[in-house]
């Protein structure tokens, strides 16, 4: 298992609704499925925690929703190591649209539907306003897993509002083009609602991380 881990060239950070299912694609694409090995079910776990998962012999490229570790230095020696950011508060309002859509998001969707849904509360920006007050953690994701990162962690990290730039030279470092379309859109497009300043003090810490990871893209 180490052996094969030590064969994987990218590993690759999918954040929610920062266009990970499009890059997914993107690699598909461009390296071949076999050489993608995604990472959505129960191994997200062991990864998060910094421990080996099984690989495929095929597997160059590791993608999913674990979260960064400092172990993963050592777990995939030859790693390259890529993410991309979004906006903190669009990135908040398009989780919670897809969690609607889907109705099965874990956590959040059992809370949706026990505080809000079951009680006749359907209005969506009613709905992330009590969240953001009561349940902020489900917002949090670059505060709970990127705090304690720095630039050096990682190869590459993108921005979702230039997704197409970004993917560009992204393609020059990894010598491979990159297919910029853009998947997993809900149909539901409604503008990230507008905050008020004790609202939008819930991201503030969301957001220093966001700028200071962002700021300096390779």
């Amino acid at each position: 298992m180490i052996a094969k881990a030590s064969r994987v060239e990218w590993v690759s950070y999918h954040v929610p609704k920062t266009a990970g299912t499009s890059f997914r694609s993107a690699l598909r694409q461009a390296f071949g499925p076999s050489r993608v090995f995604a990472v959505y079910d129960g191994s997200c776990g062991i990864l998060t925690r910094g421990e080996p998962i099984w690989l495929p012999d095929s597997a160059s490229i590791v993608h999913g929703h674990f979260h960064p570790h400092r172990r993963h230095d050592q777990l995939f020696p030859h790693g390259k190591r890529i993410t991309w950011l979004r906006d903190p508060v669009e990135r908040a309002w398009s989780l919670l649209n897809h969690t609607l859509e889907v109705r099965n998001n874990g956590a959040l969707f059992q809370l949706v539907e026990t505080e809000f849904l079951d009680r006749g509360v359907t209005d969506r920006e009613q709905i992330f306003k009590s969240l953001i007050h009561r349940r902020p953690r489900f917002f949090c994701e670059y505060e709970a897993h990127y705090q304690s990162l720095d630039l050096e962690f990682f190869h590459f990290i993108g921005c979702t509002d230039r997704y197409e730039e970004d993917l560009r030279r992204l393609s020059e470092t990894m010598q491979t083009p990159l297919a910029a379309e853009r998947l997993n859109r809900g149909p539901d497009k409604r503008p990230t609602p507008s905050l008020n300043g004790r609202e939008l003090a819930v991201f503030d810490e969301e957001y220093r991380i966001y700028e200071r990871l962002t700021k300096a893209r390779s």
